[in-house]
């Protein structure tokens, strides 16, 4: 009897798939569900509002099989050895490893990802709308910084 196949999430795994993931982005956020993780370095919701501006739904809780894209906050990915990296990969392993899984059909992310295609999208299409939401959410991470000290 063959053994079952099971996802282990490592953190060169994690750069390894989000790259992979990230070559095969074809600018496809419009109608799409996007979910969020712990672990972002500034205001979200700056974020969500650029995503919304492209048609995409985006959130941070409540993840099921509608989601298309999973953005992997820089905290997570910096820090393999924090209870976030820890948490994210136990609710992924989790997810993953279920029997017919519909979550292995998402693509995954990483924040500095998700901010350069935004700010391309932006520049291609003089979107001032999606250039101040990025300007904005690189001014928050200056600010949660700062606040930390």
């Amino acid at each position: 009897m063959a053994k079952k196949e099971e996802v282990k999430i490592t953190p060169e795994g994690i750069k390894l798939l989000t790259v992979m993931c990230y070559s095969g982005y074809t600018d496809g956020f419009y109608g799409k569900e996007v979910y969020f993780t712990d672990g972002f370095e500034g205001n979200t919701q700056y974020l969500y509002q650029a995503l919304g501006n492209i048609g995409a739904y985006a959130r941070n809780r409540d993840i099921d099989s509608d989601i298309s894209y999973v953005i992997i906050g820089n905290k997570i990915v910096k820090n393999p050895d924090s209870d976030l990296y820890n948490s994210f990969v136990t609710e992924f392993e989790s997810l993953l490893n279920q029997n017919n899984s519909p979550y292995r059909k998402m693509y995954f992310i990483t924040e500095d990802q998700l901010i350069w295609k935004i700010e391309s999208r932006a520049s291609n299409t003089s979107d001032d709308d999606l250039k101040m939401f990025i300007k904005k959410y690189k001014d928050s991470i200056k600010n949660y910084q700062t606040n930390l000290f």
